[in-house]
C-alpha cells in the first residue's frame, strides 16, 4: 500500500502493482499489437500485389505500419482510456501520475516513445530491472512520465456478520473506534470469514499468528485497551461493533432524508 499526497493535502492510500503483474499485462498487450500488426502486413502484403506498389512505398508503408502498431495505438489507447489498455483491464491495473490523478496524452506519449526504446531495443531487459530497483516498480517511461501502475479491482470482502463477544460487549459499545484504514480492515474482514466459515476445521496455530499481527495493528486506533481476551474476539469486537455503528449512522442518514423528503413534498398550508 502506497500513501499519495494530492495537490490538495488529501492523502491517498494506492496500492502500487508488482513487477511480474505489470510484465503479465504487457506482454498481452504485445501480443495484441503485434497479432494486429502482422494481420496488416498480410493485407498489405496482399494490396501491394494486386496494385504494383513501388519498392519505396512499400517500405513506406511498411514503416509507418510498424510505427503505428508499436507507438501510436498504444499511446492513442491509453489516452482515451484514462490509463488503461487490454493486459492493464484483464489483471485490473491502471496507469496514473505520482498524484494519484488520471493520466493525460503527453504523459502517454512520453510512455510510449520511452517503451518503444526500452522494451524493443532492449528485449524487455531494462524495464525489469528498472521495475525492481524503483519503489513503485516502475520502468523507465514511468519515471520520466511521472507516473506508475495502481491496482484498480480488488477482490470483494463479505461483510462479517459474527455478533460482538459478550465478554467484551460492555467495552465495545462505549471504546473509541478511530478511522482504520481500508486495507487493515479489509485484512481483519477477511480473517474473520474464514473462522466463520471454517469454524472448527481451520488451522490454529496459523490463525493465532495471523489475528495477532492484525490485532497488533488494529489497537492503534482503539481507546481505550480491550479486556484480557484473545486476538481473535478482540478483532471480532471491533469489526462487529464498527458494523453496527455505521449501520445505526446510515439508519439516521435515511430518516433524516425522508423526513426532509416529506416536508419538500407536503402541500403548503396543510
Amino acid at each position: 500500500m502506497r500513501h499519495v499526497v494530492t495537490g490538495e493535502a488529501v492523502a491517498l492510500e494506492l496500492s502500487s502493482v508488482s513487477v511480474i503483474t505489470r510484465g503479465a499485462s504487457l506482454l498481452l498487450d504485445l501480443v495484441i499489437y503485434w497479432t494486429a500488426m502482422v494481420l496488416a502486413f498480410v493485407a498489405l502484403g496482399l494490396t501491394g500485389a494486386t496494385l504494383e506498389i513501388s519498392e519505396a512505398a512499400a517500405a513506406a508503408l511498411s514503416l509507418a505500419t510498424v510505427i503505428g502498431f508499436l507507438v501510436v495505438v498504444p499511446v492513442a489507447v491509453e489516452t482515451l482510456s484514462r490509463g488503461r489498455s487490454v493486459g492493464k483491464l484483464a489483471f485490473g491495473i491502471r496507469v496514473v501520475r505520482d498524484d494519484g490523478g488520471g493520466v493525460r496524452f503527453r504523459h502517454c506519449l512520453i510512455r510510449g516513445l520511452a517503451g518503444f526504446a526500452e522494451i524493443y531495443l532492449t528485449l524487455g531487459l531494462l524495464p525489469l530491472l528498472i521495475g525492481v530497483f524503483t519503489e513503485r516498480g516502475k520502468r523507465l517511461g514511468d519515471v520520466m512520465a511521472g507516473t506508475y501502475a495502481i491496482r484498480a479491482r480488488h477482490p470483494k470482502v463479505r461483510p462479517v456478520l459474527l455478533p460482538v463477544p459478550p465478554a467484551t460487549a460492555a467495552w465495545a459499545e462505549l471504546a473509541d473506534i478511530g478511522r482504520i484504514p481500508d486495507e487493515l480492515a479489509a485484512g481483519a474482514s477477511r480473517l474473520l470469514s474464514t473462522v466463520q466459515a471454517a469454524g472448527s476445521t481451520v488451522d490454529r496455530s496459523a490463525l493465532t499468528a495471523v489475528s495477532d499481527r492484525l490485532a497488533g495493528e488494529v489497537i492503534r486506533y482503539v481507546a481505550p485497551a480491550p479486556p484480557a481476551t484473545s486476538s481473535v474476539e478482540f478483532l471480532t469486537a471491533v469489526m462487529a461493533e464498527r458494523r453496527n455503528r455505521e449501520y445505526r449512522r446510515l439508519a439516521r442518514q435515511q430518516q433524516r432524508a425522508e423526513k426532509l423528503h416529506q416536508r419538500l413534498h407536503r402541500l403548503p398550508y396543510r
